[in-house]
């Protein structure tokens, strides 16, 4: 076909209706489609290509579809039915997206094609693609986009037409269609017109052409390569069927382990020890150092050729032989230290660069030198010189020692000088005090107010009641938490602040009782338990009884009254009470029992009114008088004279008188008497002694 003058038909369309109606032709320059392969795959599937040129490849043949989308805009998409099913890479399809920028993608879902072609070729989707490149159907300019199921030379095929597609940078247009074969599952491009009228988009310079299928790869005859030609066609045809027994999509004769899904042609490689791209190479890429060993199967250093496993393994520091161990078989003494690394005598473990250089005529540090030993800390001497610690310039032989836990003078004794008790402990070996051998870290603790073990507390576990005391500093009772020297006293019977007294202060009169052992009143001296009730007004024996105020026989006396009941424990026994003669009882008690034989040898007293008891007497035998002869005792009062008339002298007319008893008595009237007023005080106190029985 190159070089043939070519003729554009111009087919014109009412709308709605897909009949041919006119024919225009026009000549066109030739445009000549460059030299190209003809032929491509298979795939991993088993697609193969073949163009119009290719000898048994497809003839030219465009065939129109039947119907048309209009409305399709710049950059769009729409869904369409296939009109049977159609498998592309083994899976079937009965629907597909047709998409402006030219090509279609299987099945409803995904966007739209973008406008910027992939080079090479790759997509989200199964993508078909006769001619991806920036198309514009919206260009007032272009034709249309025609789809639709019609039947061809070929057989029933499905038809997708870019029908005078003006490209977006509106140079030219393009006209070309794809076909699916129902009866093979095979593909057609076909290529009426792709002279866009610049060399940048002639003939696909700036499109991509394919096929594209989802974890297989693409098939791209052509990716932005001028290759295709006007009246040009391009077959696709899937390889023979195939067993696929992992589902990778790939056919056992290609997949190189059809029993693993990750592995089958173009499969990412990984380092696992395994070929999953099938191109007969195992972990590719790998290698990073070329010894034939990668980082998976052990290679422990791949940026070395000389560390892989089974490597000899060298004295270097490094593990060449990537067992997890470096430099092993070269620590013949097992001191830790190689000869590669300075151990001058690797069958001696005591002499290695680690070893601190001994005066023995041997090199144990092995810096070459034989009993070099420097001073390390300045002071004069080193080890070799008898100094026994080289790092402390306070320390060597012939220095002074100093109580410090340090052999200071190198004379293998340790604070020499300063055990002052010789218990074997020193001040700074932690004798809390160096002048009492019994006192030291090792002494037990005894009871004795003294840290005996030098540990900074005083008779520990000695002190059984917890509260601070111990019997050894006071405690007179360890087993009571209340008893201690600082205890206050309680009034308890007990020896609450161990000074050997017993509820001291709390005998407040001083009778030897307490109020905790029964003295009801501790102000009173003569109140205690047992003291001898006496007539006080108080409870002297604390018996919980006033008798002051009891009246024990019930007969309205009681001991304390005045006059007070003598016998209380009588009831025929009281103040007034009628005295029965010569009885031995004073039921009067008056302090005598009553007689009718005998006489008080009074001469004063008359004691029974049929006598006057004294012969000497003058009586007039009236119980009334003084039994005084001078008067004549007639009347109840007598002023002790013996007058001639009642109260009244001979020759002395007596007037006087008396205020006494609350009356005023005129001696001169003999019809004076006591008042009512000194009735009644007379006889108060008799009431006032009468009780309810």
């Amino acid at each position: 076909m190159s070089g043939v003058p070519l003729t554009r038909v111009i087919r014109l369309r009412r709308a709605g209706a897909s009949t041919v109606v006119a024919f225009a032709a026009i000549a066109v320059v030739a445009v000549v489609r460059p030299a190209s392969a003809d032929s491509g795959g298979p795939d991993g599937w088993g697609y193969t290509w073949s163009d119009s040129d290719e000898p048994g490849g497809p003839a030219y043949d465009y065939d129109f579809a039947p119907s048309s989308n209009s409305t399709l805009g710049d950059d769009d998409s729409f869904v369409v039915p296939i009109g049977f099913t159609f498998n592309y890479y083994g899976i079937d399809y009965t629907e597909v997206r047709v998409h402006s920028n030219g090509g279609i993608t299987f099945g409803s879902g995904g966007g739209n094609l973008t406008y910027n072609n992939a080079c090479p070729l790759s997509y989200s989707a199964d993508l078909v693609v006769p001619f991806w490149d920036d198309l514009d159907p919206s260009n007032a300019t272009s034709g249309s986009v025609y789809t639709g199921t019609a039947s061809t030379t070929n057989g029933t095929a499905f038809i997708v037409e870019w029908w005078f597609m003006q490209n977006f940078a509106d140079t030219g247009d393009a006209t070309f269609e794809l076909k699916l074969f129902q009866a093979d599952d095979s593909i057609e491009f076909h290529y009426m017109d792709v002279d866009l009228g610049s060399s940048s988009y002639d003939l696909g310079n700036s499109a991509t052409v394919g096929l594209y299928a989802t974890g297989v790869g693409a098939l791209s005859p052509g990716c932005n390569i001028a290759q295709l030609g006007n009246s040009y066609a391009i077959r696709f045809e899937p390889g023979p069927s195939c067993v696929d027994l992992d589902g990778d999509s790939y056919c056992d004769d290609v997949d190189c382990d059809d029993l693993d899904s990750t592995v089958y042609p173009g499969a990412f490689e990984t380092c696992d020890s395994t070929d999953e791209d099938c191109d007969g190479q195992v972990d590719e890429g790998y290698d990073g150092d070329g010894d034939g060993w990668t980082p998976c199967a052990g290679d422990c250093d791949d940026s070395s050729a000389a560390a892989w496993p089974g490597a000899p393994e060298f004295c270097n520091g490094f593990d060449d032989d990537c067992d997890g161990q470096t430099d092993e078989g070269w620590d013949v003494d097992g001191d830790g230290w190689l000869s590669c690394d300075g151990d001058c005598n690797d069958n001696n473990p005591n002499v290695n660069p680690g070893e601190v250089e001994s005066c023995d005529g041997v090199d144990e540090d092995c810096d070459g030198v034989i009993d070099n030993a420097s001073d390390g800390d300045g002071d004069g001497y080193d080890v070799c010189g008898g100094d026994c610690d080289d790092g402390d310039a306070s320390v060597y032989p012939g220095a002074t020692e100093s109580c410090d836990s340090i052999d200071n003078d190198c004379d293998s004794q340790v604070d020499e000088g300063f055990d002052l008790d010789g218990d074997g402990y020193t001040s700074c070996g932690g004798d809390c005090n160096d002048l009492n051998a019994s006192l030291n870290p090792g002494a037990p603790e005894v009871c004795d107010s003294a840290d005996n073990d030098c540990d900074g507390q005083t008779d520990e576990g000695f002190d059984s009641d917890g509260d601070g005391y111990t019997s050894c500093d006071g405690d007179c009772d360890d087993d009571n938490v209340d008893i201690s020297p600082v205890a206050p006293e309680q009034c308890n019977g007990l020896d609450d602040d161990c000074d050997v007294q017993v509820d001291e202060g709390f005998d407040a009169d001083g009778d030897g009782w307490f109020s905790c052992d029964g003295d009801c009143n501790d102000s009173v001296a003569t109140v205690y338990p047992a003291a001898p009730e006496v007539c006080d007004g108080f409870d002297s024996d604390c018996d919980g009884v006033n008798s002051d105020i009891e009246d024990l026989d019930g007969d309205g006396f009681a001991p304390c009254d005045d006059p007070g009941d003598c016998d209380d424990s009588d009831s025929s026994v009281y103040p007034g009470a009628t005295d029965v003669p010569d009885d031995g009882l004073d039921q009067d008690c008056d302090g005598a029992d009553a007689s009718t034989s005998g006489d008080d040898d009074d001469a004063t007293d008359d004691d029974d009114a049929t006598d006057d008891d004294d012969a000497t007497d003058d009586d007039d035998d009236d119980a009334t008088d003084d039994d005084d002869a001078s008067d004549d005792d007639d009347t109840w009062f007598d002023d002790d004279d013996d007058d001639e008339v009642q109260g009244e002298a001979t020759g002395d007319r007596e007037r006087t008188e008396y205020s006494t008893f609350g009356c005023t008595c005129d001696s001169a009237d003999s019809g004076a008497r006591p008042s009512a007023a000194l009735l009644l005080l007379l006889g108060l106190p008799a009431i006032l002694r009468r009780r309810r029985a």
